[in-house]
């Protein structure tokens, strides 16, 4: 039998008990929030759409004919801030936001009355987690109180800005989804099932799966929550190209704008609101 001097083995249960504890140190030092991780950020839906004009009168029109004719409960109304006009219109999902006119703006067409222009998403957790997440993802971006703007020009470039927003006012957005769903006014609309984003190139498209990952993409369509989809198609420009209304009823749709003299072109499953209706913009009834 080994006999151990007692005072050597003191030494050797310090030094052990010592490199136990360094190393329990070390770990907890490296702990990250798990939401920091890329793996945790969460798009969770839409905060906000927002559809640029050119004058502060196509803003209201556009207010009214939502709110009047498709019958959609009003966010906030029309306020004026300087040169330009905003209106807020709740759609089940998201906040339609006509706003404008942005003079300093260049944009890639000039023709048009109204373009869906603001692709601003909401988030799972507090934006200070998703900034170390587009850092890591080297996504150019700038902090502000209670949103991200995303300044990458892969992304928010020509027709198309995006945005990520924290949701303050989920009791408000929750009632007024209630009072939508329980209206038997209009064409019946539930929510908007679909944003149709045009891409300019494959680089464009990568960055966008970049920027919504951990979401997945099945040819091309990015499923954000059970309600809404983004679909994106090759196109000239980057731009919002369409939105995609659900309703109750495709019949019961079809005969409110007939009864109330909205134009639209008609298919078996799909309605195309007639662009003079809705200021130039492309919006369809599913």
């Amino acid at each position: 039998m080994t006999y151990i001097n007692p005072c050597k083995l003191k030494v050797l249960l310090f030094l052990i008990f010592f490199a136990i504890m360094r190393e329990s140190c070390g770990q907890s030092r490296t702990y990250h929030h798990p939401a920091s991780n890329s793996s945790s950020y969460r798009i969770t839906g839409m905060h906000t759409l927002s559809m640029h004009t050119r004058d502060t009168n196509t803003v209201v029109s556009i207010y009214r004919f939502l709110k009047d004719r498709l019958k959609l409960p009003v966010y906030y109304t029309p306020v004026t801030i300087g040169a330009r006009k905003y209106a807020g219109i709740y759609a089940g999902n998201m906040v339609l936001e006509p706003c404008g006119p942005y003079d300093n703006r260049h944009y890639a067409t000039d023709d048009f009355r109204a373009i869906f222009y603001g692709v601003n998403f909401s988030v799972n957790d507090s934006l200070d987690y998703f900034n170390e997440v587009l850092n890591d993802r080297n996504i150019s971006h700038q902090v502000n109180k209670g949103s991200i703007y995303i300044r990458d020009s892969l992304l928010s470039h020509e027709n198309i800005f995006t945005a990520l927003y924290e949701i303050q006012d989920k009791n408000n957005r929750d009632s007024l989804r209630h009072r939508l769903n329980s209206s038997a006014d209009g064409p019946g609309i539930e929510y908007i099932s679909e944003i149709e984003i045009g891409y300019g190139n494959e680089i464009n498209l990568l960055k966008w799966k970049e920027y919504l990952a951990p979401l997945e993409f099945e040819h091309d369509v990015c499923r954000i929550n059970n309600s809404l989809q983004i679909r994106f198609e090759r196109d000239k420009i980057n731009e919002v190209r369409s939105i995609t209304f659900k309703v109750k009823s495709l019949n019961k749709a079809r005969q409110y704008f007939k009864d109330n003299s909205i134009k639209f072109c008609d298919s078996v499953k799909l309605i195309r609101l007639d662009p003079d209706e809705v200021f130039g913009l492309t919006v369809l009834i599913e």
